[in-house]
């Protein structure tokens, strides 16, 4: 005979294996997410001239005209990039869902990723070859124009988007594709039956439903851009540096641990900023929709 408790103890069941089964991704995240961030945090707190937590570091980055201009420069890129890679992005993925068949749709896809198979720094470096004023790009130009083509694009915070955006691109729409493919084609046909146009379409079921989709991918571009320190130094060259060259010079040079960790905090806090508007936007789209 079932006792009475039986149903719900079986009800109480699935709960607790479900935390048996998170347990273990949770220590997982708390041993190499939140305690190095927090070791971190802390170690920003330190220097070798006070005793105790000390908020000094952070006094000398906001009082350093060059720290701050890295800063801006670095939220100048990152959202530079985030900004071009969705506008090229949205159109692609919306080309690849509702525009092309399945096979093709596949080739296609092969062809956005098949490059990034490749290493960074290979393909950073391959672009300093073709955006240099000796390059292809300047080759073909002077061959049409008769004259000697100087493009000076490179080493410059242009070439350094330039060279993030295309990564951008690729993260974006694969996120974008992601949720674009799972929208009900029958929402598009009823908005061409109602006499809505494609743009319309677009706008009213297309974005609200993907907004999710270009959050992730925009953040996680984001977050790339604010730490990469290999693109900035190879296509933007290093003459006006972002926060992360200056982080790994302060290690390289003074092997200053505590100014470089108040470094990596103040990325983490941008990206948090950065971050909240983001989700108030996505949230208001789809609000809206």
């Amino acid at each position: 005979m079932v006792s009475p408790a039986e149903p719900e103890r079986r009800r109480r069941d699935p709960v607790r294996n479900l935390w048996h089964g998170v347990a273990l991704a949770i220590l997982l995240i708390a041993c190499f997410f939140v305690l190095p961030i927090a070791y971190t945090a802390g170690l920003s707190l330190t220097s070798p001239d006070v005793d105790g937590a000390t908020l000094a570091n952070y006094r000398t980055f906001f009082s350093t005209e060059h720290l701050r201009g890295a800063l801006g420069r670095t939220v100048l890129l990152a959202g530079s990039v985030v900004l071009l890679s969705s506008v090229i992005a949205y159109p692609l993925s919306y080309f690849l869902v509702f525009l092309v068949g399945p096979r093709l749709r596949i080739f296609l896809l092969f062809v956005l990723v098949a490059p990034f198979w490749t290493s960074f720094m290979i393909r950073a470096f391959a672009w300093q070859l073709v955006l240099s004023d000796s390059g292809v790009i300047a080759y073909i130009l002077s061959k049409l124009l008769g004259v000697p083509v100087a493009l000076g694009f490179l080493y410059s915070i242009g070439a350094s988007i330039f060279g993030l955006t295309l990564f951008g691109v690729m993260l974006i729409t694969l996120t974008l594709f992601s949720v674009m493919v799972t929208i009900d084609a029958r929402l598009l046909e009823a908005n061409a039956d109602l006499g809505g146009t494609r743009w319309h379409a677009f706008k009213e079921v297309v974005l609200p439903l993907s907004a999710p989709g270009w959050l992730i991918g925009g953040l996680l571009t984001f977050i790339v851009c604010v730490g990469d320190y290999a693109v900035p130094s190879l296509l933007g060259g290093g003459l006006k540096p972002v926060l992360a060259q200056i982080m790994l010079s302060t290690l390289k040079g003074t092997y200053d641990l505590a100014m470089a960790a108040t470094f990596a905090v103040i990325l983490v806090l941008v990206i948090v900023v950065c971050a909240l508007p983001l989700l108030l936007l996505v949230r208001q789209v789809r609000l809206q929709s």
